[in-house]
């Protein structure tokens, strides 16, 4: 497997160039998001890296802003997650994904992970990751597969209040974001 995508971002105006390869018994990404700050005061260079187990699980994460901000996550897949040094963070236990804001990329983890059914709803906990800062919180968040169109799978995304409906395509990548992302490629 070897999958390349281009997105467009609507909302923060810049794009994301993601690669997705498979070794036996590992999923890896490598990416590179540029973007516009709110504002427009700002233009920012983030790089992601996600190394994966077979199923989707995230098992380590790392990511860097400008070379000014720089976070990396281990996990063991349980809901346990611990920092480049080994630390447990406590305020993420329970979160089995990450939600990175700036990149449609995070909703492929859930989506990927289950073997779906129409009209099945999952709740997830995330760690989100707000760009460009880097803080980190655990969010609740759910997913509804709500219909199939040839090679392509629609499902409600919902955090708090906030509700979408993502296309995403046979890999269970983005398409459309509605207002935030499109793919390019």
């Amino acid at each position: 497997m070897d999958v390349k995508v281009v997105w467009n971002n609507k909302e923060l105006y810049g794009c994301e160039y993601l690669k997705l390869g498979r070794t036996t018994e590992t999923l890896f990404v490598q990416s590179t998001v540029i973007y516009v700050g709110e504002g427009r005061t700002n233009a920012y260079n983030l790089n992601y890296n996600v190394e994966l187990d077979e199923h989707w699980l995230t098992k380590k994460f790392s990511i860097n802003v400008d070379n000014i901000y720089s976070l990396e996550l281990h996990t063991d897949g349980e809901g346990s997650w611990f920092n480049s040094d080994g630390e447990l963070i406590d305020s993420l236990n329970g979160a089995i994904d990450i939600d990175i804001s700036a990149t449609p990329f995070s909703n492929s983890l859930p989506i990927n992970r289950i073997d779906w059914s129409i009209n099945q709803i999952e709740h997830f906990h995330m760690v989100y990751i707000s760009v460009p800062s880097l803080e980190t919180k655990k969010v609740p968040q759910s997913y509804h597969y709500i219909r199939k169109e040839g090679e392509l799978r629609y499902f409600k995304y919902r955090c708090y209040d906030y509700e979408t409906t993502i296309c995403v395509d046979s890999n269970g990548l983005v398409v459309d974001y509605p207002k935030t992302f499109s793919r390019i490629l």
